[in-house]
């Protein structure tokens, strides 16, 4: 069954470092067989507040296992992750798909 890593970001400094993680995080999913759904800021903020002055990513996973093995991975942790320190605010959750 398929999964969704959902990040709400808050960019408060761009860095070159960000620029680097944005790139390599992308070549990464593509390498655990995921894909981006959505990225980046709404469109327009239909109601509330929360999605103001941020950016949504939303990727889609082959399963939870394959996201956390991702996640997991000395390569994200150590190589890739890193370079998104001191550029902002994360928070990200791992969801199973909705049951059919």
């Amino acid at each position: 069954m398929a999964a969704y890593q959902v990040a709400i970001v808050k960019v408060t400094n761009r860095t070159p470092g960000f620029m680097e993680y944005v790139k390599k995080s992308a070549d990464m999913l593509a390498k655990y067989g995921a894909e981006y759904v959505v990225r980046g800021p709404a469109e327009s903020v239909l109601e509330g507040d929360v999605f103001k002055g941020v950016a949504v990513v939303v990727s889609k996973w082959p399963s939870l296992e394959r996201a956390k093995e991702f996640w997991n991975s000395e390569e994200y942790q150590k190589n890739v992750k890193p370079l998104r320190e001191a550029s902002g605010i994360f928070d990200i959750g791992l969801f199973p798909e909705a049951p059919k």
